[in-house]
């Protein structure tokens, strides 16, 4: 008869050597214990039967489709409500309770957008001007952007059971930058603006001419903030020797204007998760960003 004694490893040891799970070898032991070795040598693990059948399930996955519910409780207690079920929070944040559901974040999209008039505009006009873009025929794409000198937290690994703590400055102050990348290169032109005016952007209008002085024309593609639509952009497209066309896109529609990736990009790679103590420190970071065109290349979209 071989006899067994209690091991000489702690439970925790024994877990590490076989990989396994220190409370896995803790019920090994006691089942030897109480039943003999003939308990661990027959063990058959199942699954047991799920508390939803399958009409439940399928009332489960319009209501998750149909509202964004933050917790796994809240979908515990919709299944409680109706089907008089009770589940743990663990166990409805796994199928069968929320099934091909993940938890992340929406994403936001303008609430007046209007997709039928996008597409009316982005077929014959971005997307011909794109394609028809070169050296002679300089295409642009303007915008602004306003970030503030405060913390800007993004999703990131980080080790289970830890918080990472990213300092966050007192004052909110907003750094305007003006901006324009060329279609195709992606070269950057952009000014620094507390606010942006229709001066402002005379400015930009300028310095892309300058940087085209063989152009008969130099098309840019903007938004309908009303410094573009402004007597003095009026007027000075009126004057003799301008070569700017202008073109608007339609209401609500940051998707059409490629430079709202590039401020994306450069939120993701300037801003997110990152601490500048000092304003200087801060616009420098930006305007750094927006100077190196070799990483917009690589990372702005085609």
């Amino acid at each position: 008869m071989v006899t067994f004694r209690c091991p000489a490893w702690a439970a925790e040891r024994i877990a590490d050597a076989l990989l396994i799970d220190a409370a896995t070898v803790r019920e090994h032991w006691r089942l030897h214990a109480t039943a003999g070795l003939g308990a661990i040598a027959c063990l058959a693990y199942a699954g047991g039967a799920a508390d939803l059948c399958k009409e439940q399930r399928a009332a489960v996955e319009p209501e998750l489709a149909g509202k964004i519910h933050m917790a796994a409780k809240e979908v515990h207690a919709f299944a409680h409500e109706r089907f008089g079920i009770k589940y743990t929070a663990n166990a409805m944040s796994k199928p069968p309770g929320r099934p091909g559901f993940v938890c992340k974040k929406p994403g936001c999209v303008p609430a007046r957008a209007d997709v039928a008039v996008q597409r009316r505009v982005a077929e014959p006009t971005p997307v011909p001007l794109m394609a028809a873009a070169n050296a002679g025929k300089p295409l642009y794409f303007a915008a602004a952007s306003h970030p503030a000198t405060t913390a800007h937290p993004a999703s990131g690994w980080i080790k289970q059971g830890e918080t990472r703590e990213l300092k966050s400055n007192h004052c909110r102050v907003n750094v305007g930058t003006n901006g324009a990348p060329s279609w195709p290169d992606r070269t950057v032109v952009r000014r620094e603006a507390g606010k942006i005016t229709s001066a402002v952007m005379i400015e930009l209008f300028d310095d892309l001419a300058a940087r085209h002085p063989t152009a008969s024309a130099i098309t840019v593609v903007l938004n309908n903030a009303s410094y573009n639509h402004s007597a003095g952009i009026g007027g000075y497209l009126a004057q003799d020797g301008r070569r700017m066309r202008l073109v608007y896109l339609p209401p609500y529609a940051p998707n059409l204007n490629l430079i709202e990736r590039l401020w994306l990009l450069m939120k993701k790679k300037a801003l997110w998760n990152k601490h500048y103590p000092t304003l200087a420190e801060f616009k420098a970071a930006i305007g750094g960003f927006s100077t190196t065109s070799a990483s917009i290349a690589r990372n702005w979209p085609r």
